[in-house]
């Protein structure tokens, strides 16, 4: 659970769905929804990662796991169907899913740049849209919801060696400035959060833990913060980096 201790309730009555649950920032934004009061379902691939964060949560009928792989539209429905069997509704939409390779751009591997779309893109919009739907749902019965999209602060900082990266964070950032203008009038919240990132980041297949200077539970608190504003605010873009940073 999040250092805060005891759930803060800022979160009570609502339902989450986090895509990429088991990893490393995924896992820390359940706990902290979970620790605010949100009902939460953990999407990842990784059956093993999903019983083992469950179990740290305990026992609670909060907590909903779901196997999928988020580049598959048939797994991304299941998992909204799954959502809403067992709670009703979701109002609150996280994809963390993602992956990063670095190298200069002339040695790059084309495979590993088709990975990175097909997961930061294009798993990206499969959840989106899949529940853009119950998003608004809610948003039209009055009440509060959220898409939270994790970006990169390569979008704005060109760093080297993550071309291809940063040209995929950048069409997320577009997405979620299109999106919050399409949708903000319903009154569906979008936002973006962009985490520091180092420039002499090994390349790594896991996404993002040695490439971000924020902890993930910095980043996780402020998916919680978002979430929490009152119906009508929206902390629509957030660059998260270190105090130490120029």
């Amino acid at each position: 659970m999040s250092e805060r201790g005891p759930a803060s309730g800022v979160l009570i009555g609502r339902v989450a769905v986090v895509f990429g649950a088991t990893g490393w920032l995924g896992a820390a934004i359940c706990r902290e929804l979970a620790s605010a009061g949100a009902s939460v379902v953990m999407v990842g691939r990784n059956a093993d990662r999903l019983d083992e964060l469950q179990r740290e949560l305990g026992s609670s009928d909060r907590i909903l796991t779901a196997i999928a792989d988020v580049t598959s539209q048939l797994d991304v429905d299941d998992a909204r169907e799954a959502a809403i069997a067992r709670f009703g509704h979701v109002d609150l939409l996280v994809v963390s899913s993602g992956v990063v390779t670095s190298s200069a751009f002339e040695d790059g591997v084309p495979a590993d740049w088709g990975e990175m779309i097909d997961v930061n893109l294009r798993g990206l919009l499969h959840a989106s849209q899949t529940f853009a739907e119950p998003l608004l749902r809610s948003t039209d019965g009055g009440g509060r919801a959220d898409l939270v999209l994790i970006g990169a602060v390569g979008t704005d900082v060109s760093t080297p060696r993550f071309a291809v990266f940063n040209a995929v964070s950048a069409a997320i950032k577009q997405l979620a400035r299109t999106l919050r203008h399409e949708y903000g009038p319903r009154g569906l919240r979008v936002h973006i959060i962009e985490p520091g990132f180092t420039s002499d980041t090994e390349s790594e297949h896991d996404a993002r833990r040695a490439a971000s200077p924020v902890q993930p539970e910095t980043i996780a608190a402020v998916v919680t913060l978002a979430a929490g504003l009152p119906r009508g605010a929206n902390l629509a873009e957030v660059l998260l980096l270190p105090t130490e940073t120029a």
